[in-house]
């Protein structure tokens, strides 16, 4: 459940409690009404985060329970308009609840400006659909970071078991800018016993940058690696379009720092858009810099960029092509980084077969970052059956509105799914890209 969710199901609480505050208003029928509404609506919270049930699905069943436990529903009037609305609210959940692959397939084809799609298979290319296009990475590139990593480590130069204070990762963390994720590998790095008198190895906030996608151990990270030594490793592994990196967290506070009480949102994005990349990367970089010493604080603070100011951010995010991170994904894949560093990124990129046993009846190995904002929503992958058979898969989307990002994660996976087990399916989709 996003924010959105949240504050929704949270409001129709607030909102059916509120008439009780009168004292003529709490009949036992109206404190009856108010207590079968909250416990509808808090068995929809139940069932999605608990049960893991499609959120959508929860609030139709909740929606159709409220109508069955109201009286006034049993009328002829009443029944055609709630039947009527429940038939339109099932072919609305239908359509967004399906297993629907070839909806990610079609928007491809119709997006072609802001899509892109690389598919290799045993170093051969298969589809190049606008992969030579630069576009925003989005959390995809913590790959290229955990390369950085595991090439330091393979070279004696960081101690994967060194020890990293909780309070200085705290320090890089801006509450709720993450989707939860520093959050939540924080409970589970205490729920598994590995936070020790306030500190994590390096290792552990190398994981939570993949695995949790954590944009505090992400920065953390940069600072230990260097900067300039991330960027020198996409030099030297040719990743030929990709763009500087810099931090992603801290990059959400230019526009704090810009504004000013009498300046205007409008003013403020014209700003931010007219200011030099070369100035946006360096104020990203001397903010993450402050954070991190503790010279500035936003502990108090709560992410609540509005969206046309995440668009900004969203758009200048570091950026490459989709033909680089399938060259990245090979070289993973194909063991060709020196020494241990290969064994490492494998560590840290095959989550999927730590965490889902199923995956290790289909491959040997399988490994993937992916990446998303309000509007972009990437991933890359690379995965070797137990015939040795290997493929590598990038797909970044950009310019997304808020159906077709929903749409798109409901439907990724099972498209990634085809893709990986049938050859067939990735014929087909190449043919329909070829002709689009």
């Amino acid at each position: 459940m996003n924010i959105y969710a949240w504050i929704g199901l949270l409001g129709i609480i607030f909102l059916t409690l509120l008439p009780l505050l009168k004292k003529e208003n709490r009949s036992n029928e109206e404190i009856k009404k108010v207590i079968i509404t909250v416990v509808i609506v808090l068995g929809i919270i139940i069932a999605v985060l608990v049960f893991s049930v499609n959120y959508f699905l929860a609030l139709i069943v909740g929606f159709i329970a409220m109508i069955i436990f109201d009286k006034k529903t049993y009328t002829k009037k009443r029944l055609l308009i709630y039947g009527s609305l429940i038939l339109v609210v099932g072919i609305l959940g239908y359509t967004i609840g399906r297993d629907n692959p070839n909806y990610v397939l079609n928007h491809l084809k119709d997006n072609p400006k802001t899509t892109s799609l690389y598919i290799a298979e045993n170093d051969v290319q298969l589809i190049t659909y606008q992969s030579d296009v630069v576009r925003p990475l989005a959390s995809t590139v913590k790959m290229l970071i955990a390369v950085e990593y595991a090439m330091q480590v393979d070279a004696g130069i960081l101690s994967k078991d060194s020890t990293v204070s909780l309070d200085v990762l705290n320090r890089l963390y801006y509450k709720n800018s993450d989707g939860n994720g520093h959050e939540e590998w924080l409970k589970a790095m205490d729920s598994e016993g590995e936070v020790k008198n306030n500190v994590v190895t390096l290792h552990d906030v190398a994981k939570g940058m993949i695995t949790f996608s954590s944009n505090a151990n992400t920065d953390y990270l940069i600072h230990v690696l260097g900067i300039e030594n991330i960027n020198e490793r996409a030099r030297i592994l040719g990743l030929t379009q990709h763009e500087k990196v810099y931090p992603i967290g801290s990059a959400l506070l230019i526009p704090k720092t810009e504004e000013n009480a009498l300046m205007k949102e409008k003013q403020l994005i014209e700003n931010l858009k007219e200011m030099p990349m070369k100035t946006y990367r360096s104020t990203a970089e001397q903010l993450s810099n402050q954070m991190r010493e503790g010279s500035i604080s936003f502990a108090d603070l709560t992410f609540d960029l509005s969206m046309k100011l995440q668009r900004v951010w969203s758009d200048r995010l570091v950026g490459g092509s989709a033909n680089d991170y399938g060259k990245l994904l090979a070289i993973i894949s194909n063991d060709e980084l020196p020494g241990g560093a290969s064994l490492i990124a494998r560590d840290l990129l095959e989550w999927p077969m730590q965490n889902n046993e199923s995956n290790h009846e289909r491959f040997v190995h399988l490994g993937a970052k992916g990446g998303s904002t309000a509007f972009v929503l990437n991933d890359a992958m690379y995965a070797e059956n137990h015939n040795g058979n290997k493929i590598e898969i990038v797909i970044l989307n950009d310019d997304l509105n808020f159906w077709q990002a929903q749409m798109l994660r409901y439907n990724m996976n099972s498209f990634e799914s085809r893709l990986l087990g049938s050859e067939d399916y990735r014929l087909k989709v190449l043919k329909e890209l070829s002709e689009s």
